[in-house]
């Protein structure tokens, strides 16, 4: 029985390392079925112990693991090789979706018998791939950004979105500008409860965290910069987390206003993970395991892990190194092993900074974290690098050696610079769009107003002569004059609505709210636009719910929404067709939608028909009857209403139906 206690507080030693490593790692007998896996194999995957271990691996999850890259790697490469690594495969699982993972494989024979077991470690990388994707992609779309301020905005929030770690976007008063779509993720929140709130108030005044208020309120106003401060917090929806915050203060173009850009790296993981080393490393010092299957086991454990990491005697010279090492540094074992640390890769690691570390900070302090460094070498360019270091007693007691764990956080950096210029040019961009915006309106509104008075006057007279007062027309006279009185009607209603375009974009158009019997008006409206579909043998359908109640809206602005949308329904639909609208109620709101089953729209116009004087050619109509105006005109009336307005179209000869809400008590009225 003694002699079994080494090999089970060895297994005891294996079975907490496994289950403190962060990326999922599993263990397969020489049969291939599972003897282990670690804690996050389960929660990454979604499976439960009792279904996997003993199961063969390609059994797992309902054969989801039935990989045909996975069986030629453990049935064709790895036999003929002990150990492979960053082997892609792509899958996509029915419980998770798709994946792409590297896997990293070793085959290390068993402490006590003569069996081999197959170590195998799984990195998910599809949301690094979607990552560099994203960024190639906005790479290519910064160059071609200078169109509009909605693009400006859009790419901007694509950048937050893209962005790993969650990131928070602040104004000067703490309240909640942007969000990455990574911290609705981490912590639970919605973007409704989120926006516009003050960063303390956020998930019930869980973020009224005093080290926050601390960086927020006192350390950021002195500094524009602040890097890895360590924020403890008990959240009670995630539980506790141990949080490193990165700000930064970004001064508007304008000149005035500063934002805050705070990225949260969640650490709690790792903190665990060298805490269980730690007390691992206690538990070895009290067994009895032969040295040499120690070092085995220890060289196995370092090599899966990817992040670099070396160690060292106490002379600082080289024990031993991760295979991550080697390969992000271009260094190998043989010019490795034994050296000093100063002298690797042609004195490449003889840096100042290392050298504090190394002989300053870490006699004094056993374990030291986040010690950025920053150095340019020549075999793989600059970097930007985190060391966390520990002094740990080896299991004789006497000598001491040091971990050194190497971060490369320079893609970071580089996207955090990035963000910084990008919001600076884009910001500019859309201040210069706003001021060009404000200018054009003005002109606009100051014509139109011009252009008005004397068309009323033509239109006058011209009705005045078709009307015969000063005599008897004929017929060619008539229609001359029939010409003049439509042509002054089609452009005073062009003026209005580029009047009431410039008012939008000016931010001057005003809502004079009353009660208002929407059936009635629907009514009403359908009756006025009848005459035009009867001339053209058109069937209209009007299904308006019965229960349908009353709202508070402006009457004239609603009357020239539903004008205009059954009036382009006549327009664009051909003779003996059908047009038709609905209107029911939906909660809070009422929802309408006019369709036609006209001529439709073109995939490519789908983006143009909001874009003022836009209009389409169409066979059944003079195509000087449309102003392109009236389709951007109701959206935005409705928008200044509350409600939400959008336009669907299958493409060309597919008809079109458009969908607008209006809420039966306007906020404005409250």
């Amino acid at each position: 029985m003694l002699s079994e206690k080494p090999a089970t507080k060895s297994q005891e030693y294996a079975e907490s390392i496994i289950n403190t490593i962060r990326e999922p790692l599993i263990a397969l007998d020489q049969d291939l079925r599972v003897v282990s896996v670690s804690r996050s194999f389960y929660e990454v995957f979604k499976v439960k112990p009792e279904e996997t271990v003993g199961q063969l691996i390609y059994d797992l999850g309902n054969k989801q693991w039935d990989i045909p890259k996975l069986r030629e790697l453990l049935e064709t490469i790895l036999p003929q090789e002990t150990s492979f690594d960053d082997y892609e495969v792509e899958h996509d699982f029915t419980t998770i979706g798709k994946r792409i993972m590297l896997l990293n494989a070793r085959q290390i024979q068993q402490v006590l018998g003569k069996e081999r077991i197959i170590l195998l470690a799984i990195e998910d990388i599809t949301a690094r791939r979607e990552i560099e994707a994203g960024l190639e992609k906005t790479r290519k779309e910064l160059e071609v950004i200078k169109k509009s301020a909605d693009e400006a905005s859009e790419y901007a929030e694509g950048i937050v979105n893209t962005v790993r770690e969650p990131l928070i976007v602040l104004d000067q008063d703490l309240r909640v500008v942007s969000v990455s779509r990574s911290f609705y993720e981490v912590f639970k929140v919605k973007p409704e409860e989120t926006l516009g709130q003050l960063i303390y108030d956020l998930g019930n005044k869980q973020w009224n965290i005093p080290k926050l208020r601390d960086l927020l309120e006192t350390i950021l106003p002195q500094k524009a910069t602040f890097d890895n401060y360590e924020v403890e917090h008990d959240f009670t929806t995630i539980g506790r987390r141990i949080m490193l915050l990165d700000a930064r203060q970004i001064e508007r173009v304008s000149g005035k206003a500063r934002i805050i850009l705070l990225a949260i790296e969640d650490i709690t993981e790792r903190r665990e993970i060298e805490n269980g080393l730690e007390k691992a490393r206690k538990e070895l010092a009290s067994t009895k395991i032969a040295e040499d299957e120690a070092r085995e086991y220890a060289e196995s454990m370092i090599n899966t892990v990817r992040e670099p990491l070396i160690v060292l005697d106490q002379d600082l010279r080289v024990v031993t190194a991760s295979r991550s090492f080697y390969s992000v540094f271009k260094v190998n074992p043989e010019e490795t092993m034994g050296q000093l640390i100063y002298d690797l890769g042609n004195k490449q690691w003889d840096i100042p900074k290392l050298r504090d570390l190394l002989e300053t900070i870490l006699p004094q302090k056993a374990t030291f974290d986040n010690y950025e460094v920053e150095h340019d070498f020549t075999t793989i360019g600059r970097r930007i690098m985190l060391l966390n270091a520990r002094q740990i007693e080896r299991v004789s007691g006497k000598e001491r050696i040091i971990l050194l764990a190497i971060e490369d956080i320079t893609e970071r950096r580089e996207i955090e610079t990035g963000l910084e210029k990008a919001h600076e040019e884009l910001t500019e961009l859309a201040t210069e769009l706003k001021r060009s915006a404000r200018v054009k309106s003005e002109f606009l509104a100051n014509m139109s107003h011009e252009l008005r008075t004397p068309l009323n006057s033509i239109n006058g007279f011209s009705e005045v002569l078709y009307d015969e007062i000063f005599g008897p027309l004929n017929e060619k006279q008539k229609k001359y004059v029939n010409n003049v009185l439509t042509s002054g009607k089609h452009l005073l209603l062009l003026i209005n609505q580029i009047l009431d375009m410039a008012k939008v974009e000016a931010g001057k158009m005003k809502l004079t709210l009353s009660h208002i019997p929407l059936k009635s008006l629907i009514s009403e409206i359908a009756l006025l636009v009848e005459d035009m579909a009867s001339k053209r043998h058109l069937q209209m359908a009007l299904e308006v719910a019965e229960d349908l109640p009353d709202i508070e809206a402006d009457e004239l602005k609603v009357k020239e929404i539903l004008y205009n949308l059954l009036s382009n329904a006549v327009k664009f639909s051909p003779e003996y067709s059908k047009i038709g609208l609905r209107a029911c109620r939906k909660g809070t709101e009422i929802e309408v939608i006019v369709w036609d089953t006209g001529i439709g729209i073109a995939t490519e116009n789908m983006g143009k028909i909001f874009e003022g004087f836009f209009r389409v050619d169409t066979p059944y109509s003079r195509l000087s009857e449309g102003t392109g105006l009236g389709l951007p005109l109701s959206k935005n009336m409705v928008e200044l209403h509350g409600g939400e307005f959008s336009v669907e179209s299958e493409g060309l000869d597919m008809g079109t139906t458009v969908r607008f809400t209006l809420p039966i008590v306007s906020e404005k009225a409250v």
